[in-house]
Protein backbone atom coordinates (compact mmCIF):
# COMPACT_ATOMS: atom_id res chain seq x y z
CA UNK A 1 0.00 0.00 0.00
CA UNK A 2 1.41 3.50 -1.32
CA UNK A 3 1.58 6.17 1.63
CA UNK A 4 -1.45 8.03 2.61
CA UNK A 5 -1.84 11.39 3.08
CA UNK A 6 -4.31 13.18 5.63
CA UNK A 7 -4.71 16.47 3.78
CA UNK A 8 -8.00 17.28 6.11
CA UNK A 9 -6.25 16.42 8.97
CA UNK A 10 -2.97 18.35 8.04
CA UNK A 11 -0.37 15.39 8.32
CA UNK A 12 1.60 13.31 5.57
CA UNK A 13 1.95 10.50 7.73
CA UNK A 14 1.15 6.98 6.22
CA UNK A 15 -1.61 5.19 7.58
CA UNK A 16 -1.20 1.76 9.33
CA UNK A 17 -3.50 -0.86 8.83
CA UNK A 18 -5.94 -2.60 10.79
CA UNK A 19 -7.17 -6.43 9.08
CA UNK A 20 -8.16 -5.83 5.37
CA UNK A 21 -10.90 -3.00 6.53
CA UNK A 22 -9.29 -0.50 9.17
CA UNK A 23 -6.38 2.03 9.19
CA UNK A 24 -4.95 3.97 11.85
CA UNK A 25 -2.75 7.43 12.26
CA UNK A 26 -1.45 8.38 16.08
CA UNK A 27 -1.72 11.74 16.68
CA UNK A 28 0.82 14.10 18.31
CA UNK A 29 -2.33 14.07 20.90
CA UNK A 30 -1.99 10.13 21.60
CA UNK A 31 -5.29 9.80 19.81
CA UNK A 32 -5.48 7.33 17.17
CA UNK A 33 -7.67 8.38 13.84
CA UNK A 34 -9.57 5.32 12.20
CA UNK A 35 -10.66 4.87 8.96
CA UNK A 36 -12.19 2.83 6.18
CA UNK A 37 -9.09 1.13 3.30
CA UNK A 38 -9.47 2.46 -0.11
CA UNK A 39 -9.94 -1.58 -0.35
CA UNK A 40 -12.86 -2.06 1.89
CA UNK A 41 -14.78 0.89 0.73
CA UNK A 42 -14.57 -0.27 -3.33
CA UNK A 43 -16.22 -3.89 -1.87
CA UNK A 44 -18.93 -2.04 -0.19
CA UNK A 45 -19.79 0.07 -2.99
CA UNK A 46 -21.37 3.91 -2.25
CA UNK A 47 -21.85 4.49 0.84
CA UNK A 48 -25.15 5.89 2.02
CA UNK A 49 -25.35 5.84 5.84
CA UNK A 50 -22.65 5.35 8.07
CA UNK A 51 -23.87 5.70 12.10
CA UNK A 52 -21.05 7.25 14.15
CA UNK A 53 -19.52 6.06 17.58
CA UNK A 54 -20.71 8.39 21.05
CA UNK A 55 -18.15 10.06 21.47
CA UNK A 56 -16.80 10.43 25.14
CA UNK A 57 -18.16 6.59 25.45
CA UNK A 58 -15.64 4.25 26.42
CA UNK A 59 -15.52 0.83 24.33
CA UNK A 60 -14.52 -2.44 24.83
CA UNK A 61 -12.45 -4.33 22.44
CA UNK A 62 -14.27 -5.87 19.50
CA UNK A 63 -17.25 -4.10 20.39
CA UNK A 64 -19.48 -2.83 17.28
CA UNK A 65 -18.76 0.82 17.31
CA UNK A 66 -20.02 2.07 14.20
CA UNK A 67 -21.83 1.29 11.21
CA UNK A 68 -21.75 1.84 7.85
CA UNK A 69 -24.79 0.88 4.78
CA UNK A 70 -24.02 0.85 1.48
CA UNK A 71 -26.42 -0.03 -1.39
CA UNK A 72 -24.84 -4.13 -1.56
CA UNK A 73 -24.74 -4.58 2.43
CA UNK A 74 -24.67 -3.23 5.86
CA UNK A 75 -21.28 -3.38 8.08
CA UNK A 76 -20.75 -3.16 11.64
CA UNK A 77 -17.22 -1.78 12.33
CA UNK A 78 -15.80 -2.90 15.65
CA UNK A 79 -13.21 -1.06 17.80
CA UNK A 80 -9.66 -2.46 17.77
CA UNK A 81 -8.33 -1.94 21.24
CA UNK A 82 -9.87 -1.15 25.08
CA UNK A 83 -10.69 3.02 24.35
CA UNK A 84 -12.92 6.01 24.72
CA UNK A 85 -13.71 7.45 21.10
CA UNK A 86 -13.08 11.17 21.64
CA UNK A 87 -14.65 12.56 18.19
CA UNK A 88 -16.85 10.90 15.01
CA UNK A 89 -16.29 12.79 12.03
CA UNK A 90 -19.40 14.93 11.20
CA UNK A 91 -18.31 15.35 7.79
CA UNK A 92 -18.95 11.45 6.83
CA UNK A 93 -22.00 11.66 8.88
CA UNK A 94 -23.56 14.39 6.35
CA UNK A 95 -21.88 12.68 3.43
CA UNK A 96 -21.15 9.04 3.91
CA UNK A 97 -19.90 9.33 0.49
CA UNK A 98 -16.87 10.92 1.68
CA UNK A 99 -15.49 7.57 2.55
CA UNK A 100 -15.91 6.54 -0.89
CA UNK A 101 -14.26 9.94 -2.40
CA UNK A 102 -11.65 10.20 0.43
CA UNK A 103 -11.08 7.41 2.56
CA UNK A 104 -7.21 8.11 3.55
CA UNK A 105 -7.82 12.16 3.94
CA UNK A 106 -11.48 13.47 4.83
CA UNK A 107 -13.28 10.23 5.11
CA UNK A 108 -12.12 9.18 8.58
CA UNK A 109 -14.45 7.96 10.60
CA UNK A 110 -13.37 8.54 14.17
CA UNK A 111 -11.10 9.52 16.74
CA UNK A 112 -10.17 7.42 19.62
CA UNK A 113 -7.35 7.56 22.88
CA UNK A 114 -6.84 3.64 23.67
CA UNK A 115 -6.89 2.45 27.20
CA UNK A 116 -3.05 2.30 27.64
CA UNK A 117 -0.58 3.85 24.76
CA UNK A 118 0.68 1.23 21.90
CA UNK A 119 -2.15 -0.80 22.13
CA UNK A 120 -2.65 -0.29 18.49
CA UNK A 121 0.89 -0.83 17.18
CA UNK A 122 0.54 -3.93 19.42
CA UNK A 123 -2.30 -5.20 18.14
CA UNK A 124 -1.02 -4.55 14.58
CA UNK A 125 2.58 -5.94 14.86
CA UNK A 126 1.05 -9.07 16.64
CA UNK A 127 -1.83 -9.72 13.72
CA UNK A 128 1.61 -9.69 11.19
Amino acid sequence: MAPASFPALGDPRPACRIGPDLWYRREPDGTYVIGLTDEAQRRAGRLAQYRGPEPGRTYLRDETVASIESEKWVGHLALPVDGTVVETNPVVEADPGTINRDPYGTGWLYRMRPRASGLLEAWTEGTG
